[in-house]
């Protein structure tokens, strides 16, 4: 991929593919180990909502998230834009607030991609921690070299595998009881639902960031209704299906150490250590792809790197997070990791839909860049500032109890929520309300007489 081209309209004659074609992708791009693990801390093992109420929670927040996805995404063949260029329409240069978020979400996966790679192939080989590390580093190393071609190859090929290994999961779940739910004299879990929509959303809507990169590639007149459809279709499916495996198999050792639950339930011997050894190489393929996308933002943003070596110098930090993080709770990596990592997008939606929508309704086209950068960029930072009192996180409140001038963070999901966290859904209406009412001051200052 050449870096001019993400920040260009993509030519007509270079336009190809259907909606049909794009599920297929989306699809590809979902099935991923990293959604079984969600599934386990959305049901919460023996303590938390249980299956019922965990798959319910993680269903609705990734069907949210994926219509937000959708919504972007119908943008693509109109504009032939990607997705942070598109949000360029409403930012300008301040696109570069939410670019330095998207590489900070990135390096943050990779932290968590890193361990659970290193789950897979340490319960499966028998191998130490920082072997297993550097197995899936090489993985991550060389996928970002090979280039978007092979990652487009490895990506079909381990989706084929997930997709094999999610039909054994469900054959052999048969015998197995779903995670329990509550006991019903405590009533309904209301803070798990919660949390397990909070999950779903965030491993839905965070991918808004990058919706149009794969929509803008077809052509003009594709039906933006059909795009629509079939993103949401091909983008909901795999995680839910997977989702639904991970809160099924969901207990207090599941979450712990994940990939021994994945190889208990496959039964053990060769074909699974096969299976976690390619769910490990599909987590390092994950980090290489992400490693290629935050590469390319660094020198889009104007770092004097070339592209593979911006991509490696992603890859080591997500690798030292990995080893620093190595004897924490994989369950509270996995929720703080999930949530924090896709906050940012929520306002970004927000203002960007908001954009679109009024230059469609106005016809103003998507060529103009806006008058206007500081309704965009104060609706942000406002934005995701508002959010973060209602959002719930061990992090969050790990930090809100150390430090008082802090204490503001998740205050309202602590204090009046019960512990449920709706950080996601405020970001959106934040970002959103807070754009508009900017954008419409900006533009009557700007009309009225000298």
């Amino acid at each position: 991929m050449n870096p001019q081209t993400e920040t260009t309209t993509l030519a007509t004659h270079q336009r190809e593919g259907t909606p049909r074609s794009l599920a297929v992708t989306w699809a590809g791009v979902m099935f991923a180990p990293g959604a079984i693990i969600t599934g386990m801390v959305a049901g919460g093992g023996e303590s938390g909502p249980g299956f019922l109420y965990g798959f319910i929670g993680l269903s609705i927040g990734v069907v949210l998230g994926m219509i937000a996805l959708a919504m972007i995404s119908m943008w693509g063949p109109t504009t032939g834009l990607a997705a942070m260029p598109l949000g360029r329409l409403a930012f300008g240069p301040a696109i570069l607030l939410p670019r330095i978020f998207l590489i900070f979400s990135l390096v943050a996966y990779n932290g968590l991609n890193d361990l659970f790679g290193v789950d897979a192939l340490a319960s499966s080989l028998g191998i130490t921690f920082f072997l297993a590390l550097a197995c899936v580093f090489a993985v991550e190393v060389t996928v970002v070299f090979l280039g978007i071609r092979a990652m487009r190859i490895l990506g079909l090929g381990i989706s084929s595998v997930m997709i094999v290994i999610a039909v054994w999961l469900m054959v052999a779940m048969r015998d197995i009881a779903p995670a329990p739910m509550p006991d019903p004299s405590v009533g309904v879990p209301v803070a798990g639902i919660w949390l397990a929509i909070a999950l779903g959303l965030s491993s839905s809507i965070s991918w808004t960031v990058q919706a149009t990169d794969l929509s803008r590639t077809l052509p003009v007149t594709t039906s933006p209704r059909k795009v629509f459809l079939w993103v949401l279709l091909g983008s909901s499916l795999p995680l839910i299906v997977l989702g639904g495996i991970g809160a099924w198999l969901s207990t207090k050792a599941a979450i712990a150490d994940p990939m021994s639950r994945v190889e208990s339930v496959l039964g053990g011997g060769l074909p699974a250590i096969i299976a976690l050894v390619a769910m490990g190489v599909a987590l390092g393929t994950a980090n290489g792809l992400n490693d290629f996308s935050a590469g390319l933002s660094l020198v889009q943003m104007g770092v004097k790197f070339s592209r593979p070596f911006a991509s490696l110098l992603v890859a080591a930090v997500g690798l030292s997070l990995a080893i620093a993080a190595r004897n924490s709770s994989l369950g509270d990596t996995t929720q703080d990791v999930v949530l924090l990592a896709g906050y940012y997008t929520t306002p970004w939606f927000g203002i960007v839909i908001v954009e679109l929508l009024l230059r469609r309704q106005t016809r103003q086209g998507y060529e103009k860049p806006p008058t206007f950068i500081w309704p965009a960029a104060w609706s942000f930072i406002i934005a995701f500032l508002v959010l973060l009192p209602f959002t719930a996180t061990p992090i969050g409140n790990s930090i809100a109890e150390s430090i008082p001038a802090l204490s503001w963070i998740g205050w309202v999901s602590r204090n009046a929520m019960g512990g449920a966290g709706v950080g996601y859904i405020v970001g959106v209406v934040a970002g959103a309300g807070l754009y508009l009412l900017f954008r419409h001051v900006a533009v009557r200052k700007d009309s009225r007489p000298l």
